[in-house]
């Protein structure tokens, strides 16, 4: 990610913030598909729950830039996941040895489920808050740590720095192994862990493949 795409999204990020459009409150409603949000405080979440195993164990990962770890835990039971389903938390740090900052990690795949994502307070200190948290077309859920002048929103995952408990409450009855991605300037994925897709959403995917498959057969040249 280069510095003046971060700018973009700092500032974007800032104007919707003061003008009110754009974005949605931390904690009013879920995230949808396609939406943003800046998390200028934080929630009590998750409340209690038991961690489901073999969740809750730290990864390490590498690259040219930076190395750290990603605590991926998964939570069941949850008494503040108001959509009913698993709770799923991230708690990503940047080594003191790495040369670079960490400026986003992204989870796949949310795809079908609803979520309600924030970070959790209150924080230990010096721990960093995410500055934006998006939903992709393609359900896939990053948390940037970007510049910011705005009270409260978040900064850099500087080297030797860890980031506040990040949240993603769900309506996803099961689980399944996924992966991270952390991302500045490299990009190194991660073990984690994301919601199972259910049986429907297979069967979409599938019809839609062979729809287009179809649509580019009529669409050959005839020999």
């Amino acid at each position: 990610m280069t510095f003046r795409t971060r700018g973009i999204i700092v500032l974007l990020a800032a104007a919707g913030l003061l003008l009110g459009v754009g974005v949605a409150p931390v904690d009013a409603t879920p995230l949808p598909v396609g939406g943003s949000l800046l998390p200028v405080s934080g929630e009590l979440d998750p409340t209690g729950g038991a961690v489901v195993p073999p969740t809750g164990v730290t990864v390490p990962f590498a690259s040219g830039g930076f190395s750290g770890t990603l605590t991926s835990t998964v939570i069941s039971g949850d008494p503040s996941n108001a959509l009913g389903g698993l709770t799923f938390t991230y708690l990503l740090t940047n080594d003191a040895v790495s040369s670079n900052a960490i400026s986003r990690v992204t989870v796949d795949s949310f795809t079908s489920f609803m979520t309600d994502v924030s970070y959790q307070t209150p924080a230990p200190i010096g721990s960093i808050p995410p500055s934006l948290v998006d939903r992709s077309t393609a359900d896939v859920v990053g948390f940037s740590f970007l510049p910011t002048v705005v009270p409260g929103a978040g900064g850099v995952l500087s080297p030797g720095a860890s980031s506040a408990l990040m949240v993603v409450q769900t309506d996803a009855p099961t689980f399944t192994n996924a992966l991270a991605f952390v991302i500045d300037g490299d990009t190194v994925n991660v073990a984690s862990y994301a919601p199972l897709p259910e049986p429907g959403s297979f069967c979409l995917a599938a019809l839609g493949v062979i729809c287009l498959s179809a649509y580019a057969w009529r669409r050959r040249p005839m020999a």
